[in-house]
């Protein structure tokens, strides 16, 4: 189970509209058992980015550096968060092929018309190049 506070869920709603109607995306940081405690919002660098998105690599890096400094800390990037403007809150295929670390938890957000919905959550499938629905909590 993941867990978002209703700031953080609000926070991420507001970038999707934010961004409507091209994709959003962020890195969530947060502990072990998978309780968010920071969003960084990330360009999104995607060629078309209405119906896709490629997270800015300079923030995970920037993001990861500044963890590993953090001496004493048990935090770490535990999920990437992005929106579906006019879709669905489900990994497309699109999605799916873009898995390269079965650790990350996927949150999605539909945006329909300009307003958000509340994200869902997606682990990777250990065995195959899919999802596997995950339980989020807002606190």
């Amino acid at each position: 189970m993941i867990r978002l506070t209703a700031a953080q869920a609000g926070e991420l709603a507001a970038l999707a509209e934010a961004a409507f109607p091209r994709e959003a995306c962020a890195l969530l940081v947060g502990t072990d058992d998978l309780r968010v405690t920071e969003i960084v919002p990330a360009r999104n660098l995607a060629a078309t980015p209405e119906r896709e998105f490629e997270l800015d690599p300079a923030v995970q890096f920037s993001v990861m550096r500044r963890l590993r400094e953090t001496n004493g800390t048990n935090l770490r990037i535990i999920a990437h968060w992005h929106s579906h403007p006019n879709g669905r809150a489900e990994p497309s295929a699109q999605d799916a092929a873009m898995i390269y670390d079965r650790s990350l938890v996927w949150l999605i957000s539909a945006v329909q018309d300009g307003r958000a919905g509340a994200p869902r959550a997606f682990q990777p499938d250990a065995a195959a190049q899919d999802f596997v629905p995950l339980p989020l909590t807002i606190d």
